[in-house]
C-alpha cells in the first residue's frame, strides 16, 4: 500500500523526535530544504507541518521557523476527557473476541460512557492509519487497546507515546508492548503454558512437542511456561519438538505442515498455543492418520467453543474472557478517575480436562 507523500514527512519527523535527533525547542529545516531532500512539492511539506503543528508536535514561529514543541506544551487540549472509550481490537467477530467485548462495552455503558470499537486484523500498517486518525481527530477517548504482533519490534510505538503526553489514559488487553509504560489487564501465559504442560507431565509424558506463535508475546510467555515446567520436573527440552508460526500460518495453515512432520518424530504429547491452533493441529493428525489422544495427545489453550467442539474434545487451560472484559474495563474507570491507579492485573488460570489427553503414566 503506497503512503501519502505527505505522511513521509510526519514519519521522518517523529522517528527524528523519537530516536533523539530532534530535542525540545530545535528549528526545522525549512520547507524548501524539506521539499528539496524528498523531491515533493512544498505544498505537501506545508501540509505535512501544519497536521504536526495541530497535533501538538511542533509549533510555528512567525518569521523564524518551525520548531519541536516542549513535552509540557504538548499536552494539548488537557481539558476533561470524553465520554467515549475507544477499544482497539486484533478482532472483533469469532474466537473468544465477542465475549470479551460485550463484557467490556457492558461494564463501560453501565458506568455512563458510549464505546467505539475498531480492530487491526493484527496488521500493523492497520494500527498505525487508526493511532493517527485519533491523534489527528485531536481525540479526547480513553484507549482500551489489543496490541498488534507484540512479539516483534513495533514501528508505531511513537504514537502511543503521542497519545500519553496529551493525557490520555491506555490500556492494554491480552498483552503488552514492553517498551511502554502502559499497564495491562490479561491472563497469565506463563501460568498458562506451565499448567498445560504439568497435566501432560502429571500422565506420563515426558516427550512432549509444542507449537507456539512467535509474533505475540503471548506465544512466547507460554513457551516460558512450558519451559518451567520442564525444568521443574527435571524433562530436557528438545528443541527440535517445538514448533514456531506466525499470524500469517493461521491466515495459511497449510504451510505449517511440513515443519509439523519434522517436529512431531517420537513424541507423545502437544502443547498448542491456543484452541485454534489445537483445531488446525487435529485436522492435520486427522490427515496423516495420527489419533489423539491413542498416538499423541493434545492440550491447548483458551477453552474457547472450539475446544469443546473439536472432534476430540479438547483438554484446555481456561481463559478468563468475560472476566477479562470486565476488568480491563472497570480498570480504565478507575484510570479516567486517578492516573496513578495501578491498572495491571494478570488472571491466574485453570485447567478443563477432556478427552485430548491419555494417561501413560502406568504404561510400561
Amino acid at each position: 500500500m503506497n503512503r501519502p507523500k505527505y505522511q513521509l514527512i510526519t514519519d521522518w519527523i517523529r522517528k527524528r523526535i523519537e530516536d533523539g535527533e530532534l530535542s525540545a525547542g530545535d528549528r526545522l529545516e525549512s520547507e524548501h530544504e524539506i521539499s528539496k531532500n524528498f523531491g515533493i512539492s512544498r505544498q505537501t511539506v506545508r501540509h505535512a507541518l501544519a497536521l504536526l503543528v495541530q497535533e501538538g508536535v511542533l509549533a510555528k514561529v512567525q518569521g523564524s521557523g518551525t520548531y519541536v514543541k516542549r513535552k509540557k506544551e504538548r499536552n494539548v487540549k488537557s481539558g476533561s476527557l470524553s465520554r467515549t472509550v475507544t477499544i482497539i481490537s486484533t478482532y472483533i467477530d469469532g474466537y473468544i473476541f465477542p465475549r470479551i467485548l460485550k463484557e467490556m462495552v457492558k461494564t463501560l455503558e453501565a458506568a455512563g460512557y458510549g464505546v467505539r470499537i475498531m480492530y487491526t486484523e493484527n496488521r500493523l500498517e492497520t494500527e498505525k492509519t487508526l493511532l493517527q486518525r485519533i491523534l489527528e481527530e485531536d481525540s479526547r477517548d480513553p484507549l482500551i487497546v489489543e496490541p498488534v504482533m507484540s512479539g516483534l519490534p513495533n514501528p508505531n510505538l511513537i504514537y502511543y507515546k503521542m497519545l500519553q503526553e496529551r493525557g490520555l489514559p491506555i490500556l492494554f488487553f491480552h498483552s503488552e508492548y514492553p517498551e511502554l509504560s502502559i499497564p495491562c489487564v490479561r491472563m497469565d501465559d506463563i501460568k498458562a503454558g506451565k499448567r498445560a504442560t504439568e497435566y501432560l507431565i502429571s500422565q506420563g509424558h515426558t516427550r512432549i512437542a509444542g507449537i507456539f506463535k512467535a509474533d505475540d508475546g503471548q506465544g512466547r510467555r507460554r513457551y516460558e511456561g512450558m519451559i518451567r515446567a520442564l525444568r521443574e520436573a527435571e524433562i530436557e527440552l528438545n528443541d527440535e519438538w517445538i514448533c514456531w508460526m506466525d499470524s500469517q500460518d493461521l491466515r495459511e495453515p497449510e504451510g505449517l505442515e511440513v515443519r509439523l512432520a519434522f517436529r512431531l518424530k517420537n513424541c507423545t504429547a502437544c502443547v498448542c498455543y491456543n484452541d485454534e491452533v489445537a483445531h488446525i493441529f487435529t485436522d492435520y493428525c486427522t490427515k496423516h492418520k495420527i489419533r489423539i489422544p491413542e498416538d499423541l495427545s493434545v492440550v491447548s489453550i483458551d477453552n474457547s467453543e472450539l475446544a469443546r467442539l473439536n472432534t476430540v474434545p479438547l483438554t484446555s487451560v481456561m481463559h478468563p474472557m468475560e472476566m477479562l472484559g470486565k476488568k480491563a474495563a472497570e480498570n480504565m474507570l478507575h484510570l479516567i478517575k486517578d492516573p496513578d491507579f495501578q491498572a495491571v492485573y494478570y488472571f491466574d488460570p485453570e485447567i478443563e480436562v477432556r478427552s485430548s489427553v491419555r494417561n501413560i503414566a502406568e504404561i510400561g
